[in-house]
């Protein structure tokens, strides 16, 4: 199986790290421009790092498309004439449809994926869709290689990509957002950042660890910390009083909103 990552960025180094850990058979290249990000990937990495398309596009089976959205009308431009209807191409651009790789490239064969950040420590979560063109055989093998980051879900419309962007591509930030806002209110109790970082940071890992080995569902697992008039129950009841959980779900519905902005643009 030989791959070529197009863009050795931090995601597609990462799909790159990832896939060679997780497959013995396969041949990884990474095509890159940047002078500076070419050192780095010689030095750090096991790849052959390519400048010039035609070295390593012509006899790769999978294309992987790690570059910035606005880069791709360029990028198609330089690839089109290498590129072979038989080579699937997976597209980790965020906002950018099948339709729009299938016309810039003039093939059938496309994957739209939309991974997350927690990719890079092999717990991301990652959304795909696939063309109608791709053979079962390959889209075993392309969730394969999509799982080898963390989870790899697959949905059958675009709308629902720009969910998973929504909710899993910035979710994170979410999470963070959270996270920060705890660790403030620890250090204005008095307590030091470091001490801080590790109350919210043991806190969000232990109720995730929870969360993960039960079949119980959020709400269930509220019920069991909540005790009526007790501390748990005050957070909730100013929580609830200044309807967070609606907040935040309009939140994510912007996110969402965005995403296919981006998409028809």
């Amino acid at each position: 199986m030989n791959i070529t990552v197009i863009g050795g960025g931090n995601m597609g180094l990462t799909y790159a790290l990832s896939i060679h850990k997780n497959f013995t058979n396969a041949n990884i290249a990474i095509l890159e421009k940047d002078e500076q990000k070419i050192r780095e990937l010689k030095k750090n990495t096991p790849f052959a790092i390519y400048t010039n398309e035609k070295e390593c596009l012509i006899d790769t089976d999978i294309i992987l498309l790690a570059i910035k959205p606005q880069a791709a009308s360029s990028v198609f431009k330089s690839i089109i004439d290498l590129v072979s209807t038989s080579q699937v191409i997976i597209s980790i651009m965020a906002g950018v449809t099948i339709k729009s790789i299938e016309e810039g490239l003039n093939t059938s064969k496309i994957v739209r994926a939309m991974p997350n950040l927690p990719a890079q420590v092999g717990k991301g979560v990652t959304g795909y869709m696939i063309s109608d063109h791709i053979s079962i055989e390959e889209t075993k093998q392309v969730h394969d290689i999509l799982s080898a980051t963390g989870k790899a879900i697959r949905v059958l419309n675009e709308d629902d990509i720009d969910a998973i962007t929504a909710l899993s591509g910035s979710g994170p930030a979410y999470v963070f957002y959270f996270m920060n806002a705890m660790m403030e209110q620890a250090i204005d109790f008095g307590f030091s950042e470091t001490e801080a970082k590790d109350i919210v940071l043991h806190t969000f890992l232990g109720t995730a660890s929870l969360f993960k080995n039960s079949d119980d569902n959020a709400q269930l697992w509220i019920d069991k910390v909540t005790s009526k008039g007790g501390t748990t129950h005050a957070a909730l009841t100013s929580f609830r009083s200044d309807i967070l959980d609606q907040k935040i779900k309009k939140g994510i519905d912007a996110a969402f909103k965005r995403a296919k902005e981006l998409a028809k643009s």
